[in-house]
């Protein structure tokens, strides 16, 4: 890590921005520092930080891997991942300290090092220059040097966030290194110290940046953004001062009284300076909107493009990893409109009920992949109709369908060839009736027709996919499906996994979340629910909207329809927002909506449950956008909702409903499989960094003083 740590500017500073033209790529290779001394050279350095944007969505062994899963509601597919097994998460060459090694500053083939101490020193380097030398426009415009200045901060306190996210503190290296001297003397500061940094810095940059800028450059809503959750974490974390716990006194940042006050102030003038919530939650990520013309609610997103050479070594790779194999006998190639089918995250069943309002609550609706059509005609991979499944159907079709023969293909080129069905065990289908369908039918629960006994996520050759289903067909997040991935819709891209659409990073529903959280924590819940109902308001069925057609024919919360709901094309009958609206009842100890919302048994209390009514609605709101893990780690909550909600990465018995197929480690037996605990939720400093550290002198960190700058449980 020590080359890289200290590399400048010098590989590449090549990043281009999608449809805009502020950030050029430049080859500097043959270069030297001295470029970067003029107004010109100094632009393209500032303008370079912003590839850092990208960094939780390039490469799963950078920033995925450990901002998406082994949370409440998402976790991995592989069991070794989502168990956090010993093997997986050590403190050496294993693969989370892996992944916290790359964060921090990794080498990147021929392209510039990824990370975030090469991308700090980077900043250092262009604050030094703007303030030291200020070339051209920098020394004779003090608006336009601050406005860059502002944006420099911000870069760099994006970074200190990041890493410090996942280790606690961290060397808070805030001058810039232009010579390799071999000394790596990093001494770690506290949260506290880096807190007051970044505040500082984040505050500077929301006063200068301007209130609007060309797509994917910062302005002063993306800043007020998070210094709002820069002041909500602190105060999130002020209580934890002297907690017996200590994964939770490691997440002290300091008391200041001000803070949710700040935060509310602050997210406020962000919310008034903003355009409104985008009117239809699809509009987000839908890529024939979100690619053209996104939403004034999306306040800073990382740009990609769909001139591939320009995104660098690997493009938008998140748009690989969050879709199931829908190819499996169903009669479905691969396709540019249903992703690439990686099978890296997925929600855990947490994930799926967490959505209380299925009928009403248009985000489950709109998050997920409900259903594919065969697209492979008379190559079709279907499975077959078997005699007995052909006769239950032959019995029990609707009128309107055709009779069918054992040992036909099933699925038919055009039709529907998978579906997928969430329900609990209490509701579990008739096993004959599920195995009997012209398509795919996935389903959570079945109860055999003969035995009676239930069966858990059987595959439709009645094997059992388990709880860690790696790349079997699980209802998938569609939020981040590229149809030019590879730069073009051209089908014969679809193995490609250079991904070309931006990622959001802010956007302005989570901004009137922090404002409802800091006005909850000062007990003003009334206040707050405002804010959650904003959003609620957006995620009601609108009249006339259509729900998918098997909402209506089998999910058990169809019976709360009106009947003309339940035709074709299932067209909700006026607004579903008073279905959904929140009130202070979702938090009271008691109530029936408290009850229904399933808090975890040490959350008792109204304000408790209230912080975790707040992360129940970032789940349905932001599921599997990233700042999950990072949200639940800084309220001090990863760790206890994890253990009772997350099968796999808990160690808790008898938590869950008991299947009869139970074979293997994986199989639904009510336990947890995981090793989770509380330590896991700081991440190790990695081998390879830790022996590269010096003292002041250049001389190698023994043993103990390694040790001792490890963090606690590596």
């Amino acid at each position: 890590m020590k080359k890289y740590i200290l590399i400048l500017a010098l590989a590449a500073v090549g990043v281009l921005n999608s449809c805009q033209d502020f950030l050029d790529e430049r080859q500097v290779a043959n270069l030297t520092q001295d470029y970067y001394n003029d107004e010109n050279g100094l632009e393209s350095l500032i303008n370079g930080l912003y590839v850092y944007a990208r960094v939780k969505h390039e490469w799963d062994a950078n920033g995925a891997r450990i901002t998406q899963a082994e949370t409440d509601a998402y976790m991995s597919t592989s069991p070794p991942w989502a168990r956090m097994e010993v093997g997986i998460y050590g403190n050496d060459l294993s693969s989370v300290a892996g992944n916290i090694f790359n964060y921090l500053g990794a080498g990147n083939a021929s392209f510039a090092p990824m990370g975030a101490y090469p991308h700090i020193n980077n900043c250092n380097i262009a604050l030094d220059v703007l303030e030291n030398i200020a070339p051209g426009v920098f020394g004779t415009n003090q608006a336009f040097a601050n406005q860059r200045k502002g944006e420099i901060l911000f870069l760099r306190s994006w970074a200190f966030y990041l890493v410090s996210n996942q280790l606690g503190d961290v060397p808070l290296l805030l001058e810039p290194r232009r010579v390799d001297d071999g000394i790596y003397h990093f001494p770690k500061a506290s949260l506290e110290d880096i807190y007051t940094q970044i505040i500082e810095d984040v505050t500077f940059a929301y006063e200068n940046l301007p209130s609007s800028a060309p797509r994917g450059r910062l302005t002063k809503l993306a800043a007020g953004h998070f210094l709002a959750k820069l002041y909500l974490n602190r105060a999130q974390a002020a209580e934890f001062a002297n907690s017996s716990e200590e994964s939770l006194r490691m997440l002290y940042k300091g008391n200041v009284p001000t803070d949710l006050d700040n935060a509310i102030q602050i997210a406020s003038e962000v919310i008034d300076g903003a355009g409104g919530l985008a009117p239809d939650y699809d509009m987000l990520f839908d890529p024939a909107i979100s690619e053209t013309s996104p939403h004034s609610e999306v306040l800073w997103a990382g740009q990609f493009d769909v001139n591939t050479g320009l995104n660098g070594r690997f493009g938008n790779r998140s748009v690989n990893y969050h879709v199931g194999n829908y190819t499996e006998q169903s009669g479905v190639a691969r396709a540019m409109i249903y992703g690439r089918p990686f099978g890296t995250f997925k929600p855990t069943d947490h994930g799926y009920d967490n959505y209380k309002d299925k009928m009403h609550d248009s985000r489950y609706a709109k998050t997920f992949r409900h259903e594919y059509i065969s697209n492979m005609g008379s190559n079709s991979s279907s499975f077959a109709w078997t005699a007995e499944t052909a006769a239950w159907w032959n019995a029990n079709k609707p009128a309107d369908q055709p009779e069918v023969r054992a040992g036909d293909r099933r699925i038919q080129n055009g039709q529907r060839a998978i579906i997928y069905l969430e329900n609990d065990r209490e509701n579990a289908l008739d096993s004959m009736e599920v195995m009997s369908q012209p398509y795919q039918f996935m389903v959570r629960w079945v109860r055999s027709s003969t035995t009676g006994r239930y069966y858990y996520r059987l595959f439709i050759n009645g094997a059992n996919m388990g709880l860690a289903t790696q790349t079997a067909p699980y209802l998938s997040v569609k939020k981040y499906v590229d149809p030019l991935r590879g730069g073009s819709n051209d089908e014969g891209n679809f193995n490609s996994e250079a991904g070309t659409r931006d990622v959001i990073l802010m956007r302005l529903a989570e901004t009137y979340l922090i404002r409802a959280e800091a006005y909850g924590r000062k007990g003003d819940y009334g206040s707050a629910v405002g804010d959650i109902n904003v959003l609620r308001q957006r995620a009601a069925f609108k009249a006339g909207e259509n729900r998918p057609s098997l909402f209506a024919q089998w999910y058990p919360e169809a019976q709360d329809l009106d009947a003309a709901e339940l035709e074709p094309p299932f067209a909700a009958n006026g607004d579903s927002y008073n279905a959904i609206m929140v009130t202070e009842n979702h938090f009271t100890p008691g109530t029936p909506e408290a009850n229904r919302e399933g808090y975890i048994p040490t959350v008792g209390t109204k304000r408790d449950m209230f912080i975790h009514f707040i992360y129940n609605e970032k789940n349905r709101e932001f599921l599997a956008e990233g700042i999950m893990w990072e949200d639940l780690h800084n309220a001090g909550i990863l760790y206890d909702r994890v253990m009772h909600y997350n099968q796999m990465a808990s160690n808790r018995t008898g938590l869950w409903p008991v299947a009869s197929n139970t074979g293997g480690g994986n199989g639904q037996n009510g336990n947890g499989k995981g090793q989770m605990q509380p330590f896991h939720t700081f991440r190790p400093w990695p081998f390879n960094y830790l022996v590269q550290l010096t003292d002041e002198t250049g001389a190698p960190l023994d043993e103990a003083a390694r040790s001792a700058y490890q963090n606690p449980g590596y």
